[in-house]
């Protein structure tokens, strides 16, 4: 089992609070240490990782992406634009799923995937 993903940042509490708007995760554990804060985000699944990381650079890792389940893709995207962040076009392949692909403010390549019922 994934215990947790980690996404170092010098944009820690603008990245909480963008995974806070847009999918609504809770904060689930806080920890202040002297580098800066570690902040886990989520519930009962796997977390989100953000640590404080004032050296940390923008990720660019083309193959690798983070998805996120929600229940209305198109919502999602609308809100994504509404703040200039550009989305892919939906994708999908089969007709139980579809999702579509955007770019966080780390760099992280980001999946919002939703079933379709």
């Amino acid at each position: 089992m994934i215990l947790h993903i980690t996404i170092h940042t010098n944009k820690a509490k603008e990245s909480v609070d963008f995974y806070q708007w847009l999918l609504n995760l809770p904060i689930a554990q806080k920890l202040e240490t002297p580098n800066g804060d570690i902040v886990f985000l989520g519930c009962n699944e796997t977390k989100l990782e953000i640590i404080s990381d004032t050296n940390a650079e923008t990720i660019h890792a083309p193959s690798l992406s983070i998805g996120f389940a929600v229940d209305n893709l198109e919502e999602k995207i609308k809100m994504l634009e509404n703040q200039n962040i550009a989305c892919s076009a939906i994708i999908s392949p089969s007709p139980d799923v579809k999702f579509a692909f955007f770019t966080d403010l780390n760099g992280c390549k980001i999946q919002l995937c939703e079933q379709i019922k």
